[in-house]
């Protein structure tokens, strides 16, 4: 295990002493440094697929922090997160006093380094997360990079790029084969693939099962295991034949990556839904067949949501507001909507050939195109064959 970090004698924390948490059992405490007083923190426990706010506190004017949640926490995955940009992952329950020191940074990446005290599985799933999210930092400036219209210089970032993903699933990949009776293998055994990797997640799944298999992360896992490790019957009678008039890309190809704003000018990648099944969705706000297409994607993407389904919709708008409001008009709840306002002058369109929309891919976990031309019971039927009823 990745020794407790001893502060230097300038920090507020001295030494390697450890405070207690306060509290009954079922408490959170912590000292973070880097962080404004009265910063948020807030705790999030991992439900059906989803991170739910469980506890909410503010730190004083020490930086020191105390929150309980309501409801007794259940074995398994929460996050701690500190002013909404810097999470910890946490695995306890409320028979525990947990009490962790970190210190925040700038860039608002993970609480690498923290002190857990009180929680062995969070100071287990700690050492995963010190190794490859540091990592992952550096590999999403390395990726940006890779946007440079320096052709040399794109070429040396996606070779710089596949490298640290390899250390990344190296690590999580020896992690994983370490604690393979843990709850913390789950978090490394989620950035594998589970095709190539079967036999350590039957293993791991198998040693789990018993005693953790209503865990909501435990179930999450097994179903990216079940779903790649089995048979697939897909609808595949809307997939176009190569060379028609309105999509350059087929079932097969691999899908480029789409890189825009979303609405609030937030930057969303396709590729960083690497690991989920995709519709990516051409449309607009003035497209009368894009609007009457709507409820049957959100249909679809309520069913299977929580079983790995994700949706990004890329709008060929050119106006904001109307672009916005089309979104809510029509209960468009994913979080994924990217645009440029350059109208058919879409960057995304353009590089995709779409001459027409409604225009819909299905995109496998791995990036490639499993269907295309998917609109009304075909979405679905697709999905069935996929992810079953």
């Amino acid at each position: 295990m990745i020794a407790a970090t001893c502060w230097a004698a300038a920090s507020a924390w001295i030494g390697c002493d450890s405070p207690s948490a306060s509290g009954p059992a079922g408490t959170i405490s912590g000292e973070i440094q880097g962080a404004k007083p009265g910063s948020s923190v807030v705790l999030r426990s991992f439900r059906r697929g989803n991170l739910v706010n469980v506890a909410e506190a503010s730190l004083d004017s020490a930086g020191n922090f105390t929150l309980t949640p309501e409801k007794a926490l259940v074995l398994g995955h929460h996050q701690l997160v500190v002013n909404r940009t810097n999470p910890l992952v946490l695995i306890t329950d409320s028979t525990e006093q947990v009490h962790v020191r970190a210190s925040v940074t700038p860039q608002g990446n993970y609480l690498v380094g923290a002190d857990i005290d009180g929680s062995p599985k969070s100071e287990e799933v700690a050492e995963l997360y010190d190794v490859i999210m540091p990592i992952t930092a550096r590999l999403k400036d390395v990726e940006r990079r890779g946007r440079s219209v320096d052709v040399t210089k794109r070429q040396e970032a996606k070779t710089l790029a596949a490298a640290m993903a390899d250390s990344i699933n190296a690590a999580s990949l020896a992690f994983a084969e370490a604690h393979a009776g843990s709850l913390a293998a789950l978090n490394a055994l989620e950035g594998l693939d589970p095709k190539e990797h079967k036999e350590l997640f039957k293993a791991t799944l198998a040693a789990l099962e018993g005693a953790h298999a209503d865990n909501s992360f435990f179930r999450q896992v097994k179903g990216q295991y079940d779903r790649a490790n089995k048979a697939r019957t897909i609808d595949m009678t809307q997939k176009p034949k190569r060379g028609t008039k309105n999509g350059k890309y087929a079932a097969g190809d691999m899908a480029p990556d789409i890189v825009m704003n979303d609405p609030s000018g937030v930057e969303r990648k396709l590729s960083d839904l690497r690991g989920k099944v995709i519709l990516v969705d051409f449309w607009a706000s003035w497209c009368g067949p894009c609007r009457r297409e709507n409820p049957n994607v959100v249909r679809a993407y309520a069913k299977y949501k929580d079983q790995g389904f994700e949706v990004f919709s890329v709008s060929l708008d050119s106006k904001a507001d109307r672009w916005a409001s089309a979104i809510e008009q029509d209960q468009l709840t994913w979080p994924n909507h990217v645009s440029d306002l350059k109208g058919w002058r879409n960057a995304a369109a353009q590089e995709y050939g779409i001459s027409s929309i409604p225009h819909t891919m299905l995109i496998d976990r791995d990036g490639s195109i499993l269907a295309t031309h998917l609109r009304g019971g075909a979405l679905e039927s697709s999905l069935r064959g996929i992810f079953g009823e």
